[in-house]
C-alpha cells in the first residue's frame, strides 16, 4: 500500500477524484501514522499540509496564556502542542511530523495565511500572505537568522507586494520566524511596505508579533490566527504548470 508523506502525495494518489479540503491521515515513519489538515482547493496549483496555526493571543511575544512559549520557536526546535488535535486556535506539529513532511520528494514550499478557518471563497486572496520554496529559506534547518537576507517568492503585507525579492527574515530561539515590514527599508533590497512603526518599535508579521499591525489580518483581533503550511505544485502529467505565473 502506498503510504502518503504529505497533503500532496495524497493528492497524487486521488488522481482524478475530487479532493476537498479537510483531515487527512498521513505517515511520518514506516508504520506511524500522522492526523494533519489538508488544503486541496484554496491556492491552485498549490496543495497543503498545516503544520501550525495560533491566534494573536497566543502568538504574542509577551502573551501569558499557558502554552505561548511553543508559539515562539524556529521549527528548528521541537514545540509540538495539540498535534493530535488539528486546529487553528493552538496547534503546531512536532519536529519530527514536519521534517518528515519538508523531507517529502513533493515538498518544495511553504507558505503563511491569514485567517484560514474563515475562509469561505477559493481560490483565496493573496492579501496578507507569503509563499518561499525551501530551496531559497529551508525552514526545518534555520535556527537562528538576524537581519539575514533570502529570496522570497512572493509576499504581501497589509496590500504592499513584493516577489522574487531580497528580502530580511527573522528567527532566533524564543523568537517565531516572522517578517519585519517597517525595517525593510534599511535591509537587503531595501523594499518598502509603509508602516506607522520604524526600527524601533518594529511591526512583526506572521510570527514573533513583538509589535503588530491591527491593518494585518493575521493580527487584526485577539482571535485573528496565522497559519504555516508546506506543501508543492499538484501537477498532473496532462496539465503542465508555467511556474512564471505563479
Amino acid at each position: 500500500a502506498i503510504k502518503p508523506k504529505s497533503c500532496l502525495e495524497i493528492r497524487y494518489i486521488t488522481l482524478n477524484t475530487t479532493a476537498h479540503n479537510g483531515f487527512y491521515t498521513i505517515y511520518i515513519g514506516p508504520n506511524e501514522i500522522q492526523t494533519v489538515y489538508c488544503d486541496f482547493q484554496s491556492d491552485p496549483p498549490f496543495v497543503w499540509t498545516l503544520v501550525e496555526s495560533f491566534t494573536r493571543k497566543i502568538g504574542k511575544f509577551v502573551s501569558k496564556l499557558p502554552g505561548h512559549k511553543n508559539f515562539q520557536q524556529p521549527y528548528y526546535y521541537d514545540y509540538p502542542y495539540s498535534e493530535c488535535n488539528p486546529q487553528f486556535k493552538a496547534y503546531r506539529l512536532s519536529k519530527k511530523s514536519m521534517t518528515s513532511i519538508a523531507a517529502s520528494a513533493r515538498t518544495t514550499h511553504w507558505r503563511v495565511t491569514c485567517n484560514f478557518q474563515a475562509k469561505k471563497t477559493y481560490p483565496i486572496s493573496h492579501r496578507d500572505y507569503w509563499r518561499n520554496s525551501m530551496c531559497h529559506y529551508p525552514i526545518m534547518k534555520i535556527a537562528r537568522t538576524i537581519f539575514g537576507c533570502y529570496w522570497v517568492d512572493y509576499i504581501n503585507v497589509r496590500g504592499y507586494t513584493c516577489r522574487n525579492c531580497l528580502l530580511a527574515m527573522y528567527a532566533s530561539p524564543g523568537a517565531h520566524m516572522h517578517f519585519q515590514s517597517s525595517t525593510s527599508l534599511s535591509y537587503c533590497h531595501r523594499y518598502v511596505f509603509p508602516s506607522p512603526y520604524k526600527r524601533y518599535p518594529t511591526e512583526c508579521n506572521f510570527g514573533h508579533l513583538h509589535t503588530y499591525n491591527v491593518e494585518h489580518e493575521c493580527s487584526a483581533t485577539k482571535d485573528s490566527t496565522t497559519n504555516w503550511w508546506f506543501g508543492g505544485v499538484y501537477q498532473p502529467q496532462n496539465k503542465l504548470i508555467n511556474y512564471s505565473l505563479l
